[in-house]
């Protein structure tokens, strides 16, 4: 069986959305596809808004932890394979980006316990940032899409 993404370049993290060591997390579960990262992912009644359906932040947080799975992707492609938890500093065989901007589009509600299906795509890449479209679907239609913007990270020394 194929490892997510996350599992195979970021096992020890413990981001909310796709870090695997965060057993309180959303576990989304990324894997390289047609040009981008696919993912299936199934919420529960504690993702919800109060009225059975899936709460806004979470759909947010699905896009923009999705986007990143793409961006490990994209990185992985550019600068050769190496795993996130294995190393000690970010340089430049190894950056890091950051969520900069995230905008999200809301299109139709959706349902909770209903799995759903996401998928993100680099629209554009240089040095200094990247730029994801990512799209979450419900019942075969786009219920949400987000464009969102990385930035590299570079400590001040």
């Amino acid at each position: 069986m194929q490892q997510s993404l996350q599992d195979q370049y970021y096992s020890k993290g413990t981001c909310f959305g796709c870090g695997p060591h965060n057993t309180e997390g959303l576990q989304i579960k990324s894997y390289a596809r047609d040009n981008g990262v696919a993912a299936t992912w199934t919420s529960s009644e504690f993702h919800g808004n109060g009225f059975g359906f899936l709460n806004g932040g979470i759909i947010s947080t699905l896009l923009d932890c999705h986007s990143a799975a793409c961006m490990i992707n994209e990185t992985i492609v550019r600068y050769g394979n190496f795993c996130i938890d294995d190393l000690e500093h970010f340089d430049d065989k190894h950056p890091v980006y950051l969520t900069s901007q995230i905008t999200v589009s809301y299109h139709r509600p959706v349902l909770l316990n209903q799995s759903i299906e996401l998928f993100s795509a680099c629209l554009s890449w240089d040095e200094q940032s990247c730029r994801y479209h990512s799209e979450l679907r419900y019942d075969g239609k786009v219920a949400a899409e987000a464009e969102v913007l990385w930035k590299r990270f570079r400590p001040k020394r």
